[in-house]
């Protein structure tokens, strides 16, 4: 249940992105590009996974460099586009927010993962992992929003905020599975496997890129 559930979030989250460019003036093109972006980085990331190369546990962690790094460059680059600059305007601010609750269900994925064996207990929200708390307070700070309670300061502070849980988050991944004993004793880099892989190279970016998203819209939006 936890494997399909790694399956279908991801699909459900890259769906999200799909119709923020609904509201776009150019929104085929943009809808289209974003198609095919998405398939060619599942691709990319599957042909990484199946071919080993992300198992390599020798420095620097394959993982980040391969996968996580150009995830965050790719991110910064096209929300810095000028025609998804125009876009992030029409965006509904409270929506960005909201949907970063989606982060509850990462981390009941990743507390089954941890049940089954796959990962450690350190990179659930048992251990250093706090971003279940990102995902509940995602929901009264989008409502906050909507009521015209929280402003631009807030809105920045929950971003900021969110991004450095999501960091902490990272470090306890690539901490636990490169420089601790737990790959030894599993005997297994589960998270460079398919489909544990899509929660670093799709999850992770879209949580990212919804904060992303929602920093320039507070800066660009009076």
């Amino acid at each position: 249940m936890t494997q399909i559930g790694f399956y279908i979030l991801p699909i459900i989250m890259l769906y999200s992105i799909f119709q923020l460019f609904s509201s776009a003036e150019n929104k085929v093109k943009l809808q289209r590009d974003f198609i095919v972006f998405a398939l060619v980085w599942t691709a990319y990331t599957l042909a990484m996974s199946f071919s080993g190369v992300l198992n390599d546990t020798s420095l620097p962690p394959r993982a980040p460099v391969f996968i996580i790094i150009p995830s965050f460059i790719i991110i910064f680059i096209v929300t810095g586009r000028k025609q998804f600059k125009q876009l992030i305007p029409k965006l509904s601010q409270p929506r960005l927010v909201y949907i970063q609750s989606f982060r509850i269900i990462v981390e009941l994925l990743i507390y089954g993962a941890f049940v089954d064996g796959k990962f450690p207990q350190r990179v659930t929200f048992e251990g250093l992992n706090f971003d279940i708390l990102m995902g509940i307070m995602a929901i009264p700070a989008g409502y906050l929003i909507q009521m015209g309670v929280m402003k631009r300061k807030g809105i920045l502070a929950w971003n900021i905020l969110g991004l450095t849980v999501l960091t902490l988050t990272g470090y306890a991944f690539i901490s636990s599975f490169y420089f601790s004993d737990f790959t030894i004793i599993s005997g297994e880099i589960a998270l460079t496997q398919t489909p544990y892989v899509l929660l670093p190279a799709i999850l992770l970016p879209i949580a990212i890129f919804y904060h992303v998203v929602s920093i320039r819209h507070s800066l660009m939006v009076k």
